[in-house]
């Protein structure tokens, strides 16, 4: 038989012992399974060639998925999604337009941190509209400090600091009741995991999609990430190299590539 490799429609990875579910990649653009293997030579008298004997088998998968998949970029990491509750390590940067007569702002969120030392600086926006001269957080406002309010989130602004028009930049950190976070640690590689891709091929004979599923039992998920925003949204690369499984009877596999008909499936 014939047939057209036409479309991959997702790869699946799962933990490898346990099969439960890692990730879904479902967004992908381009996909290419790569595989190779070397050959080594018996050679005899003047370089003839006696025998041939291959060696150090091995096979990937490779893709560009279109959106940017958080379970993917933990593997990558080896990290786990993590949910993080009551959580303040989000820096938020406010900005406010001094308005004549007026000494004080008021914040969007309350400030996490020691009392009186909730949001420590802020500062008057330069030129270029970047945070210039530095205030510290005290008690009462004075010609370089200034006070803050978490009751109410308003800062009075330092005495004489600051005239109408001027913006006031401020940077801290409010409490959120949950967010997600993954860390990337120096100590932490890349996981390996189960890998399963849903794919069609088409008959060229019949022209009809056929289903089928390429299986990797033990997938090595590269560390290699390479992310750029610009003009175009970010794709996420993918790349997967194929490992033998270690444990008794689990034998040499690399992949193996079913095809078949949901019309042969038990109902």
């Amino acid at each position: 038989m014939k047939y057209a490799f036409k479309k991959v429609r997702r790869i699946i990875i799962n933990d490898s012992a346990t099969k439960k579910h890692k990730v879904t990649l479902n967004d992908l653009k381009n996909f290419k399974i790569v595989g190779s293997q070397e050959t080594v030579y018996a050679e005899g008298q003047d370089g003839a060639k006696l025998a041939a004997f291959d060696v150090n088998k091995v096979a990937s998968i490779t893709a560009e998925n279109g959106s940017v998949d958080e379970g993917y970029l933990a593997l990558q990491v080896g990290s786990e999604v993590v949910k993080v509750t009551n959580g303040s390590a989000i820096l938020i940067r406010e900005e406010f337009e001094v308005k004549s007569g007026e000494n004080t702002i008021t914040l969007s969120y309350k400030a996490a941190g020691a009392a009186g030392n909730e949001v420590r600086y802020l500062y008057k926006a330069d030129s270029n509209g970047l945070p210039g001269d530095a205030y510290t957080q005290n008690a009462a406002a004075s010609a370089k400090e200034f006070a803050y309010a978490p009751e109410i989130k308003t800062i009075t602004l330092p005495t004489d600091a600051f005239a109408a028009g001027d913006t006031v930049i401020v940077d801290y950190y409010p409490v959120f009741s949950e967010y997600e976070e993954i860390s990337n640690d120096a100590n932490k590689f890349s996981m390996a995991g189960e890998v399963i891709v849903d794919a069609w091929f088409t008959d060229l004979c019949t022209e009809v999609d056929v289903p089928l599923q390429l299986y990797l039992p033990k997938g090595k998920i590269s560390g290699t990430i390479d992310l750029s925003a610009g003009d175009q949204a970010a794709v996420q690369g993918i790349e997967i190299e194929s490992l033998t499984k270690a444990c008794a009877g689990d034998g040499k596999n690399l992949w193996t590539l079913r095809k078949y008909d949901m019309a042969n499936a038990e109902s």
